[in-house]
């Protein structure tokens, strides 16, 4: 009869360690891609995971396009980051679910200005979290708080190393 108890014993102890090893964070690495004309600025925009609890993050299999002064530089998927080099000076950056590109983003579009010197390297984040103060339990329907934010790139090498390059 022993035998019985401990195996179901050790059977979920086992589940319990599986379960915890795959929340383990990893950490990854982050090489920054070199300017090929040392005049441009290179520019980055990434999308970390999201920090809500649980399984379940916010937009996961939505993406939105990423337009550089009208243009797509490619789609931004969950826990990615795209690069685009581009010359100095001031250039309009643009989160959009209206391109063909996007896919489920419905969200509205976001307009950044950021200037651009040369030599350089730029980062933005794109922050999609739950808005969980503003969604009571007794109303279906998510909410969310999106940011596209500047980072310093001391502070994004951190987050960025995380995330894994967009496939173009």
């Amino acid at each position: 009869m022993k035998t019985f108890i401990t195996l179901p014993v050790l059977f979920l102890n086992g589940i319990l360690v599986l379960l915890l090893s795959a929340c383990t964070p990893t950490v990854g690495h982050f090489t920054p891609t070199v300017a090929q004309n040392p005049n441009n600025t290179m520019f980055y925009i990434y999308r970390p995971a999201a920090s809500n609890p649980g399984l379940m993050k916010p937009l996961r299999y939505d993406y939105p396009d990423v337009l550089v002064d009208g243009k797509s530089i490619g789609v931004l998927k969950y826990n990615e980051y795209l690069v685009s080099e581009l010359t100095p000076g001031p250039h309009t950056v643009t989160v959009t679910g209206l391109t063909t590109a996007s896919e489920g983003w419905a969200e509205r579009d976001i307009e950044r200005s950021i200037p651009m010197d040369q030599g350089k390297q730029v980062f933005m984040k794109l922050q999609v979290e739950y808005d969980v103060d503003h969604m009571p339990l007794d109303q279906l329907g998510a909410k969310y708080i999106i940011n596209l934010q500047p980072v310093d790139g001391e502070d994004a090498i951190y987050e960025i190393r995380n995330t894994t390059p967009a496939s173009k």
